[in-house]
């Protein structure tokens, strides 16, 4: 029997991954709307009954559409809806601001630890304003550097390039665990916590202030700093602190060839029409390559997206994974189940017109999308609560080999490369990779998932999105909160792939 790579993850159509700290910083999402016309700035009054407005909504949706508030294995969904909601409405006495209320809102999200659960920052508007410190401070080969300062500050900044050691006697990530991530992000993963160092720049809360820092300036001389939140026009401070340039990596999925070596970087799950047409010449290219010894999948910077686009490069490239399939009716079987909801059904048929743009409305991938879309209208008009996806063998990397696991066309080595961005769909892609006999992992840690997956938006009177899981996983093979550990670290430069590749050809030939 043949299985094709990705088989196991064929219940599910899409992915849409947005996480809110590992994608980017979710703030600078949110500054991509400020070049509109400019929306007056609310009173301190205003915001908090903004953040009352959202959070109820955010609450309801919670209740009326995530699968964790009907799932039996998991009374803590359920336990943090309710607990959640009482300690953020405690918070909204310190709303001040668009960023507050943004804070109050996202301290009940982000309790929920899940990645697929996620508050917007589209309504962010050149009129309004923020607290700020006025320096700006980013990760570098694990210390905490000045990055940028504003400009005619009114008053003492650290000098660029200074580092930050600590600030009313905590250590930056002492201060980013307790005043930034239960704002933004509460998962304890590296990408996430370096992610939100740049956020000290600006007030969460009200009573979050810093008050004196120390830094070491470049020549090895210490600095103190007392810190002072001046009210800043948010043009100016995205002018100031938000656009300072960091590394962009290209987004285009591609391969090269050169000594034996099909080099396939896939950053983008979430390639748009254009790009998914590019995405079937490559996968044609690559299928047609021949004295191919080696195969690394290079997933740098992808966090997620559709699935089925890791399962059409994997096929391509190899044919699929076939092994004795003896007994294997007798396993454990994993599938997935959909929450009936009147969102889950609006976020499916927005899923079908996405498909329909990206493949065609005839493609199979549009038309199991469709065909998800009516079996939840039957099952909402029948007052079901679930929908069940067909299941497929649950198998581990070691059950695989055990049953004589091959590739269908290519008996070399097979490696992946990941970084604390990969999610979501790009951990299923690497769950496949990892299940061919003989492949290795190598690069960092990945991120994390729950169970809880498929994301639908939920609008939001301040005109913001919830992002919302409307599926969860039984019986996968990763657990929830799992990372992905790779057999080999990279202690290299990981915005320079000819460094990364430098070292991983290195290590595969040890």
């Amino acid at each position: 029997m043949q299985w094709k790579i990705g088989h196991l993850f064929a219940a599910s159509p899409t992915r849409t991954t947005l996480s809110v700290a590992l994608v980017c910083s979710a703030t600078l999402v949110g500054y991509q709307a400020i070049h509109g016309a400019p929306t007056p700035d609310k009173t301190p009054e205003q915001w908090q009954a903004v953040a009352l407005a959202d959070l109820d909504a955010v609450h309801a949706a919670i209740i009326a559409a995530h699968p964790g508030y009907i799932d039996t294995a998991n009374p803590g969904v359920r336990l943090w809806t309710e607990q959640g909601y009482r300690e953020a409405r405690a918070l909204i006495p310190r709303v001040i601001n668009y960023d507050t209320m943004m804070s109050a809102v996202r301290y009940y999200v982000t309790g929920f630890q899940d990645g697929h659960l996620a508050y917007s920052d589209n309504a962010r508007s050149g009129g309004f304003h923020e607290m700020v410190n006025g320096w700006r401070v980013d990760e570098h080969g694990g210390a905490v550097v000045v990055t940028a300062v504003m400009p005619k500050w009114d008053g003492p900044l650290p000098t660029l390039g200074a580092t930050l050691l600590e600030c009313d006697g905590r250590t930056p990530s002492a201060i980013v665990a307790n005043d930034q991530a239960p704002y933004f992000d509460r998962r304890d993963l590296p990408a996430v916590r370096n992610s939100l160092f740049p956020e000290l720049s600006s007030l969460r809360l009200a009573g979050l202030e810093l008050k004196r820092c120390t830094f070491v300036r470049p020549d090895g001389e210490q600095m103190v700093v007392e810190a002072k939140y001046r009210r800043m026009p948010t043009m100016d401070v995205w002018k100031g602190l938000r656009s300072v340039h960091t590394y962009s990596p290209d987004r285009r999925n591609r391969y090269d060839f050169r000594d034996n070596v099909l080099w396939i970087r896939v950053p983008d799950f979430m390639p748009g029409p254009d790009a998914a047409k590019d995405l079937d010449i490559m996968s044609r290219e690559i299928a047609a390559l021949r004295d191919v010894r080696s195969i690394v999948f290079d997933t740098r910077g992808n966090a997620g997206g559709d699935s089925a686009v890791g399962q059409q490069i994997l096929d391509a490239v190899t044919g699929g994974l076939e092994f004795d399939t003896s007994g294997l009716e007798r396993q454990l079987q994993v599938y997935a189940q959909w929450r009936v909801s009147d969102i889950s059904i609006s976020g499916i048929n927005g899923y079908v017109d996405m498909m329909s743009e990206r493949y065609g409305s005839a493609d199979p991938r549009t038309q199991e999308t469709k065909q998800l879309l009516a079996r939840l209208r039957d099952a909402r008009r029948a007052g079901n609560p679930w929908v069940d996806s067909a299941g497929v063998p649950r198998l581990t990397r070691a059950e695989v080999a055990s049953r004589h696991g091959r590739l269908r066309r290519f008996n070399g080595t097979v490696a992946v490369i990941t970084d604390g961005n990969c999610a979501s769909a790009c951990l299923d892609f690497v769950d496949q990779v990892r299940l061919i006999p003989g492949s290795v992992q190598l690069g960092h840690a990945t991120a994390s998932d729950t169970a809880y997956l498929e994301r639908a938006s939920v609008p939001l009177p301040s005109g913001n999105q919830l992002f919302i899981p409307i599926k969860v996983w039984r019986n996968r093979v990763r657990g929830d909160g799992e990372t992905l550990v790779p057999d080999i670290e990279l202690d290299v430069d990981f915005n320079s792939t000819e460094a990364v590749r430098a070292a991983t050809l290195s290590a595969l030939r040890r």
